[in-house]
This record gives structure tokens, sequence and C-alpha cells, in this order.
């Protein structure tokens, strides 16, 4: 039931500071593929192959032209991801025909950000400690096709993430074009995984055990639904429908934080458990805040339980051990949206408890005497079929 009365709305601050820039997204380390190890000769003389080693010829092009001009003139993530993705349709094209031809070929990859020597899956830059220098040194590769597969899935992934992390969000366009990358990375990172990909080694290669490439798929899935969650907001869906998405994107980070936290084996960067962390303390406090404007709304019965939840998403999500410690070692821009949601909630705060001692009288409940909040009883994104992944992109 609606309150006869109408609710106080949160005054606005003196110099109110305006909302902070979307949050940054996280993007993980890809492969840059190298040229064949070892004698191509035979190869060039099949029939089928060469068409396989010219698109590949493409992709060493663009992570050689990389290396050379560094990092501010790198190519475009839309012409990497496009010849990564002409490259997976003729090795799908190859495994379809079955021939064991591709034998003949030893591919070889690169860690991204580690020197143009060092090879995947070397002592160097191996996640495992049981590679040999002198296979190091002779440059570590593998003639399958279903290995390749796999790299070739989680390249393309990375430079989907890396897309998604550039797109300005402060529009509708940016953010749909941010939440469908992002379900493409997750989609070809599902791909790549042993489920995905049948029976491929890729035990000596970094980042690519079935472990690591479930933790970068939910990383990716939880970014891509804050998108959906941005997006809800900026399309001024009802609070009560935020708040559930805010629930589920702090659920999400929340699982998030835990799987990389598991990666004890891999070269994990130790700002990323913290930033799902502060991101995961983020939306509690935003999914209380958006729950309490919503009671607040249905008015007379409902104050008392608002009032709890903003003074929760205080006391115990931004200002608790955990997330407070989080957010302290986030990057900048966690920060400063932190900071403007502490605002907000306090700025609610006030106008809740002051409709309170003038108009309601309700009793505050205790914080631990609330329910849980809900998040979503079905998935709002989910991994893009790898067959759509490596189609030429409709955005």
């Amino acid at each position: 039931m609606h309150s006869l009365f109408r609710r106080g709305k949160a005054p606005a601050a003196d110099g109110a500071v305006p909302a902070p820039m979307p949050m940054p997204m996280l993007t993980f380390p890809g492969k840059k593929a190298l040229p064949f190890a070892g004698d191509t000769s035979a190869a060039e003389r099949d029939a089928d192959l060469p068409s396989l080693m010219l698109a590949r010829a493409h992709v060493v092009a663009l992570a050689a032209s990389d290396s050379a001009a560094g990092k501010k003139q790198q190519a475009s993530t839309t012409v990497t991801a496009g010849e990564l993705r002409n490259y997976l349709r003729h090795i799908y094209a190859s495994e379809m025909k079955g021939a064991s031809r591709h034998q003949l070929l030893r591919f070889a990859w690169r860690d991204a950000g580690w020197p143009p020597g060092a090879v995947s899956g070397s002592k160097k830059t191996s996640c495992s400690s049981s590679s040999s220098s002198s296979s190091a040194a002779a440059g570590q590769g593998h003639t399958s096709l279903a290995t390749e597969h796999a790299v070739a899935l989680f390249a393309l992934a990375a430079e989907l993430a890396r897309a998604a992390a550039e797109e300005d969000r402060r529009g509708a366009d940016g953010i749909r074009r941010a939440c469908r990358a992002l379900a493409d990375a997750a989609g070809a990172l599902s791909a790549a995984t042993s489920k995905g990909r049948g029976a491929a080694e890729t035990s000596g290669l970094c980042h690519m055990t079935d472990e690591c490439l479930a933790a970068f798929e939910r990383l990716m899935l939880a970014q891509a639904l804050e998108c959906y969650f941005e997006l809800a907001v900026a399309g001024g869906k009802p609070p009560a429908v935020c708040a559930k998405i805010a629930r589920q994107v702090s659920l999400d980070y929340q699982q998030v934080s835990i799987a990389l936290d598991s990666l004890h084996q891999q070269p994990i960067d130790k700002s990323w458990a913290p930033h799902a962390q502060a991101k995961s303390a983020y939306f509690r406090a935003e999914a209380c805040l958006l729950r309490a404007r919503a009671l607040r709304d249905e008015g007379a019965g409902c104050v008392g339980e608002a009032i709890a939840r903003l003074r929760y998403a205080t006391s115990a999500v931004l200002d608790g051990s955990v997330g407070k410690a989080a957010i302290k070692k986030s990057a900048q821009p966690v920060r400063d949206a932190a900071a403007w949601l502490r605002r907000e909630v306090e700025a609610e705060l006030a106008a809740a408890e002051k409709d309170n001692c003038q108009v309601f009288f309700e009793r505050v409940p205790a914080a631990d005497a609330l329910p849980a909040l809900p998040g979503l009883s079905e998935p709002l994104v989910r991994p893009t079929a790898v067959e759509k992944v490596v189609s030429d992109p409709d955005y």
C-alpha cells in the first residue's frame, strides 16, 4: 500500500559532487602469436594448410607490430579481434576435415606482457615449474589443433575484455557494447576449457587451467551484469528492480574474489581480488540504498526497515572491516565511487529518519533481524555461444 504522505527527498547538499565516472573494468593478459617453430616447408606444399598458415600469419604480424610500436600505438582491439576470429574459423574448418596434416606445423605463443623472445609454456613464463630451460630456449610449442583452438579463444577473450574496458560507459550505447563484449569474452573462455575444447594439452600455458579460465569467465559475467545494472539505472527502472540487480552483482563479485584467491599457482595480479571485494561491497551498499528508496516509496509500514537498510549500508558494508579495507586498496575511481555512494546513503538516511520522527514513528529493526536482500532468480547475462563469438560481430 502506498502512503498518503509524500516522503521527503534526500536534500541536495550545497556544492554537491556529481556522480563519478563509471568504475573501471578488469582485463587479463592475453597471448601473442609467434611464428611457427621449426621447418614449415612440408606444410607449405600441402593443399589445405596454406590458408590456415596465412590466417595465422596475419595474427603473428599484428603481435609483432604491437611489440615494436609499444603500448601507445598497439593495433585496435577491433582489428586484433577480427584477425583472431578469422583465424579461429580457419582452425575450425581444419578440425572439421579431420586431417592430421596440421601436425606438420608447430604452433607457438607468448604471454602478453612478456618479452617477445619468451614463449608461453617456457620456464620463464610458465605457471608450472616443470619446464626446462633448454625447452624454453628452443621455443616450446605444440602441434595440436585442439590446443591451438583453445589458446586462440583465450587470446580473443582477452581482446574482447580490453575492448569492453576501453568503452565509454557514460552513455547507453557504450554500456551495451561493453556488456556484449564481456558476454562474448565469457563465451570464448567457456569454450576454451577442457569441457568446451575436448582433449587438448594446455598444462604448460599460463592461465589455461580450467580453474583459471572459469575464474576469468566469472569475472567477465560479473562485469557484464554490472553493465546491465548501469543500463537499468540509466533507463529509469524502478528502485526495487535495480536493487535486485545490484544485489546479484555484489554476489557475483564475491564469487569472483573467492575464485581469484584460489589461483595460487597462477600469476594473478594481487590487486584483482581486492578490486572484486570492493565492488562486491559497493554493490551491496547500492542494493541497500535502492531497496530503502523502494521501501520509502511504499510508505507506512516500510520506513523502519528502510532506515535499518541504510544504516547497515554505512556501518556494516562501507565501514565494515572487509569492505573498507578492499575499497582502500582499490583504484582511485573505485574509491571515488564509494565516497559518492556514502554521501548518497547518508543523505537518504537523514531524510528517512526525519520522516520517521515527524510522520511515521516506526520502530527501526536491528540489522541482524533483516531478511537478506534477494538477488535475481534467473541470470540476466550469459556467455555467448562460441559459434556466435567467432562470427563477425554486429556491434
